[in-house]
């Protein structure tokens, strides 16, 4: 059999978010039985890496239709720092392999304070199994490679789908909204294989200058906040030099001032109040700094230069969801051309060594 490339399972995502939606009532079936002995007046959804970037992703859908806040946040700021709670708090632990030892360290905390505890994974055997009240399996198939692609779309779908579901329950929306909202996500689920190919072939134009990157800023806003985080990691996982991801706004203050001919800066244009700023930043930084600046957006204006332009949907609930993709396949693309295979890990035996997973 032949072994699948980062890059394939990117072109899986959109088949893992359908099997999702069809295998819902099955999928979710357990959970909101379980939520249905509480109200929900609060939501935590913790998870370290890509699970925490899935969180960020899903949080605005979450509280738009469910009207609880949702917190993300790390497993460890959970366990050291968060000390006043609602007793009718909601705790989400995901974990795609399962044995993250602070999202179970956070969930064990989460039970001793006697609030509900749901945990997240794609392994039915894995640890974190037995640290919390219910289960919902992470149904998005085999994800052999280092970098998680698939398992950040289909994190972000199971999310979503569970605020949707538990609003249904709880009288907050109808179902005929929360078929619509579905359909929404399949809608940009599904051009994900579409959005790569364009990719790979907007990056063959541009290689010869991206090859020659050793420092790349990605700068997001909004719903794209989750997508700046993601990319952010899978370009770091992949290409293995600096990399750094900013909020817009945040990174006006100060961080400009590291910007130079040798800063290749990406900026996610998504639809918003925040786009006229982003344009304007990029401008700047080419005619100031001299900067290598790409745009990905769905803007026509923005179709010169190296910037990559496609119709997307801009959907304020899943712009994440398709925003990430151009960041995805330049990481596994710019990766191969720079000799490394991102689908091997440069350390095998980190996790055991550090104890950052947990072998039960």
């Amino acid at each position: 059999m032949v072994k699948k490339d980062m890059y394939d399972y990117i072109l899986e995502s959109k088949e893992a978010v359908r099997n999702i939606v069809e295998k819902q009532d099955e999928i979710f079936e357990k959970a909101l039985a379980y939520c249905s002995k509480r109200p929900v007046e609060q939501v935590y959804i913790l998870g370290s890496g890509t699970s925490y970037h899935a969180a960020v992703s899903a949080k605005k859908a979450i509280e738009n239709n469910l009207a609880v806040k949702v917190f993300p946040a790390y497993p460890m700021e959970f366990v050291d720092n968060e000390r006043v709670f609602n007793k009718n708090t909601l705790v989400i632990g995901i974990s795609q392999a399962g044995r993250s030892t602070s999202t179970i360290k956070a969930l064990d905390k989460a039970r001793e304070l006697e609030l509900m505890t749901i945990a997240i994974t794609a392994d039915a055997h894995a640890p974190i199994q037995n640290h919390a009240a219910c289960i919902i399996p992470l149904s998005i198939g085999e994800e052999l490679a280092g970098p998680k692609t698939k398992g950040y779309e289909g994190s972000v779908a199971t999310l979503i789908i569970l605020g949707l579901k538990l609003a249904v329950q709880s009288g907050k929306i109808s179902q005929m909204k929360e078929k619509e909202l579905l359909d929404r996500m399949i809608k940009i689920s599904d051009n994900i294989p579409e959005i790569a190919e364009k990719t790979w072939k907007w990056y063959k134009k541009n290689s010869e200058d991206l090859k020659k990157c050793r420092r790349i800023l990605v700068l997001g806003y909004d719903s794209c906040m989750g997508a700046m985080l993601e990319g952010t990691l899978k370009l770091l996982e992949a290409v293995r030099y600096s990399v750094t991801g900013y909020e817009l706004e945040e990174f006006m203050h100060g961080v400009y001032h590291a910007v130079d001919e040798e800063t290749y800066i990406f900026y996610l244009g998504s639809k918003g109040n925040h786009y006229g700023r982003m344009v304007a930043a990029m401008k700047y930084f080419e005619k100031e700094r001299g900067a290598h600046n790409y745009m990905i957006t769905s803007d026509l204006a923005q179709k010169t230069g190296g910037n990559f332009v496609y119709p997307f949907q801009d959907d304020e609930c899943f712009a994440s969801m398709e925003y990430v993709v151009p960041l995805q396949v330049l990481a596994r693309k710019l990766s191969l051309d720079l000799g490394i295979d991102c689908n091997v890990s440069s350390d095998p035996d980190f996790h055991s060594k550090m104890g950052s997973y947990t072998y039960e």
